[in-house]
């Protein structure tokens, strides 16, 4: 091209058909012998859309020519469906953990016979400069479900309705409120770890895929969480050095800092039992393809190192 454009690089740039997508993927080396072009192509229509499950393949290595090495389609494929269980149980473990420290607080607060569970609410508003209707502006409308809340509480709130109003990221700048100006040290380690819950619990709400890149590292440049780094340190089968590698990866960061609180932090119990049996079962649906991967040693240790966590979880 005049310009230096490459056709490849043309072709990106336009809408392509989804035989051109196959095209696409086969001239970067991507096979199609476990799973068929044809097949692959009724993937692309109607399980996963072609930017989604192509981004996977970076966890793939190339050859001296950019082409990927031993990498099927079948792969992509499989991992794509790998990332919508794991989506769907970061958000369940999230709405757990959301609720548990909702209750958490709300005992202390009424234990606590200085707090009358209204001026809290004034008092964390101005403290973090956000007026207290900021959260109530999307159930303002008589549409709404908690529109009836709205009307009576608007003016006068107590704590126990705003927490019904406010998302995960105002929570965990509650939960830094309520322990720099309460001094209660059972929130020190939450203080430290809820923004990493708040990350991968947005990414997996907005769908974004959380095991692209996954077995990338030198991608965090902050020093680990001390209690993600405590945690990580029980997963016995786990090399140091591999363990240091692995935090490094931002999303396995985070994901470890999911499970550190809710091992932590959610109270034994039935809910909990479940939800360790919904991780077990996610983790043997991982090894489906177990043999076919071996070749890939970056995935292998990834999932080598969420099973030693998997394994060394309190139940």
């Amino acid at each position: 091209m005049a310009d230096g454009t490459t056709t490849a690089e043309l072709q990106l740039k336009s809408k392509l058909t989804f035989d051109e997508m196959i095209d696409h993927l086969e001239a970067k080396g991507i096979q199609f012998n476990i799973m068929s072009k044809k097949t692959a192509k009724k993937t692309l229509m109607n399980m996963h859309y072609y930017y989604k499950i192509s981004s996977y393949r970076r966890n793939f290595l190339k050859n001296q020519h950019g082409k990927y090495v031993n990498l099927d389609f079948a792969y992509l494929a499989d991992l794509a469906e790998i990332d919508v269980q794991l989506r769907y149980l970061v958000l369940q473990m999230c709405l757990d953990i959301e609720h548990a420290i909702k209750t958490m607080l709300l005992t202390d607060i009424t234990n606590d016979p200085n707090e009358d569970g209204f001026s809290i609410v004034e008092e964390f508003c101005t403290h973090g400069g956000v007026p207290k209707k900021h959260y109530m502006y999307t159930v303002s409308e008589d549409s709404q479900y908690n529109f009836n809340m709205y009307t009576r509480y608007q003016e006068d709130m107590p704590v126990w309705v705003y927490f019904e109003f406010i998302p995960f990221g105002a929570l965990a700048n509650f939960v830094e409120f309520y322990y720099t100006t309460r001094g209660n040290e059972e929130y020190a380690e939450l203080c430290d770890v809820l923004k990493y819950v708040r990350n991968i619990r947005n990414a997996a709400a907005h769908n974004n895929p959380l095991i692209m890149d996954i077995v990338a590292t030198g991608q965090l440049t902050e020093p680990v969480s001390p209690p993600v780094a405590a945690f990580s340190r029980s997963f016995h089968e786990t090399r140091p050095t591999a363990r240091k590698k692995k935090l490094s990866n931002k999303k396995i960061h985070d994901l470890t800092a999911l499970f550190y609180v809710y091992d932590r932090f959610i109270p034994f119990g039935e809910m909990k039992n479940v939800r360790y049996q919904h991780v077990r079962k996610f983790l043997k649906r991982c090894a489906r393809r177990k043999k076919e991967y071996k070749a890939h040693n970056g995935l292998v240790s990834v999932y080598n190192y969420f099973s030693n966590m998997v394994h060394s979880l309190s139940v």
